[in-house]
């Protein structure tokens, strides 16, 4: 043994992360009465990508948001159960339905506006219809689709708005542009048929752990994920070809099993992969890891004293001029206000009174994440007023805070999409998620996560199934 490291402790199996995917490994194996493993989390908490805090008077989503769809997603049963959905089905038409006010202080009340919107909102609903399209990234395919639909008009200036779609679809897609996702997206990604946004009635998301541990069932004795978490575990190396994997962490704390299963997020593997597994991962896992797209998308929440906006405003999307956001990133070029720029618009908030959600993606997101939270009070502020200080008298908020998902070491992104890299026939998300064998060819390194997925790869639903696949890889592995 090495001076300084711990006797390795052993068990059965280690599961890395305790995101959502973690978790429904974890519980599953429970249920099935296995119970020699251990949970290794970087983090001081349970959820991942999944993490609902109080704020004010109510709770907000720094991750995982919605439900997407009813029918066959996994969430929304285990939800609706135990009457937990909103029944309010109005999250989407937030966007739709907003004040679009340009940066020059002017709503837009062009009766073209709801027209153009629902044009590019259904730009990505029919399949790539040749191979032309099937190779296009989807900032292609939306500009050939639109070309002669959307016109330029005093009253409804089109760069900006196709800017403002940009930003949007960004943030749904989860790429840090549209130019980088393909296409393919379209036909690899599966909906769940039924609403695509639904909101929880109360709690927030993190309450998918509970059910996850069957603590709605008043029948079922609850599963004990918590005794079996480690927190504060970083794992900085993966030794798995010899008869038991070893995992070490950077604490230098030590771990044997006689199976891996990794739930890392794809960001985590793309910064360390080369460091991470010894001896290297095959080529073919490797490359679904650099080809399979991940950005940054974040939230900014503001609190306020009082609800200055109508009650009939869900929110205010902001379009940018050329000039306007050259002359506003020069004149605040000290203050390091670029970000502002891509602060697509603010949201009112289910569950959470007086409070408007900002959103921004890509490189802006990952900029603002450097910035302290003082700072984008201040920079949010101006932003407001800039847009809307000639109609609302805007008070000072009583609450900032943001998430930081690009930066943070522990997941370097939000979820992941089909890049133009990505394989034009689909598979790398199986290739991610195909078991590595040791010398005596039992599966001793696992993959599961969104990313893993070969059609849920982004969402929550996604990551539950996998985290159950691979259990159920686990228990046939050692069934007795």
């Amino acid at each position: 043994m090495e001076y300084g490291m711990e006797m390795a402790r052993s068990y059965t199996v280690i599961i890395i992360g305790s995101g959502v995917s973690g978790i429904a490994a974890a519980t599953k194996l429970l249920k099935n009465k296995f119970n020699n493993f251990i949970i290794l989390e970087a983090e001081n908490r349970i959820g991942g990508r999944i993490q609902t805090l109080p704020f004010g008077d109510g709770h907000i989503e720094l991750g995982a948001q919605w439900i997407h769809g009813e029918e066959g997603n996994v969430v929304y049963n285990m939800a609706s159960d135990q009457n937990l959905v909103s029944d309010r089905r109005e999250t989407m038409q937030q966007f739709m339905n907003s004040t679009f006010v340009t940066s020059s202080g002017c709503e837009i009340k062009s009766d073209r506006l709801r027209e153009y919107i629902k044009v590019a909102y259904s730009v990505f609903d029919d399949s790539p219809k040749d191979d032309l399209e099937r190779f296009m990234s989807l900032g292609e395919l939306f500009h050939k689709r639109t070309e002669n639909i959307l016109i330029d008009s005093e009253e409804l200036p089109l760069k900006q708005f196709i800017n403002w779609c940009q930003h949007y679809q960004n943030s749904y897609n989860g790429s840090d542009n549209w130019f980088e996702a393909s296409a393919i997206n379209i036909d690899t990604y599966k909906t769940c048929p039924g609403y695509p946004a639904i909101s929880w009635k109360s709690k927030g998301f993190s309450t998918i752990i509970d059910l996850l541990q069957e603590k709605f069932n008043d029948e079922t004795e609850h599963l004990c994920i918590k005794d079996k978490v480690i927190f504060g575990k970083e794992v900085v190396k993966i030794y798995w070809s010899g008869d038991l994997a070893e995992v070490l962490c950077a604490d230098n704390s030590r771990f044997q099993a006689q199976c891996v299963l990794s739930t890392v997020s794809l960001g985590v593997l793309k910064n360390v992969c080369n460091e991470l597994f010894e001896p290297e991962i095959p080529e073919y896992k490797l490359d679904a890891i650099k080809n399979i797209g991940i950005g940054t998308v974040d939230k900014l929440f503001l609190k306020f004293p009082y609800k200055w906006w109508p009650d009939t405003t869900p929110g205010f999307s902001f379009l940018w001029s050329d000039d306007d956001r050259e002359k506003f990133v020069k004149e605040n070029k000290r203050r390091g206000w670029d970000y502002l720029c891509d602060v697509f618009g603010f949201y009112i908030v289910d569950n959470c009174p007086n409070t408007l959600l900002g959103w921004i993606v890509g490189p802006a997101a990952r900029n603002m994440e450097r910035k302290s939270i003082d700072e984008i009070k201040i920079g949010l502020v101006y932003l407001l007023n800039k847009f809307l200080g000639d109609k609302f008298t805007i008070p000072q908020p009583d609450l900032v805070t943001r998430s930081q998902w690009g930066t943070n070491s522990h997941f370097y992104g939000s979820y992941s999409f089909h890049s133009m890299n990505t394989d034009k026939e689909g598979n790398a998300n199986s290739q991610l998620a195909k078991p590595l064998v040791n010398s005596t060819g039992k599966n001793i390194l696992l993959f599961g996560g969104e990313a893993t997925h070969s059609h849920y790869f982004s969402t929550v639903h996604g990551a539950i199934e996998s985290g159950w696949r691979e259990a159920d890889r686990i228990l046939e592995q050692f069934k007795e």
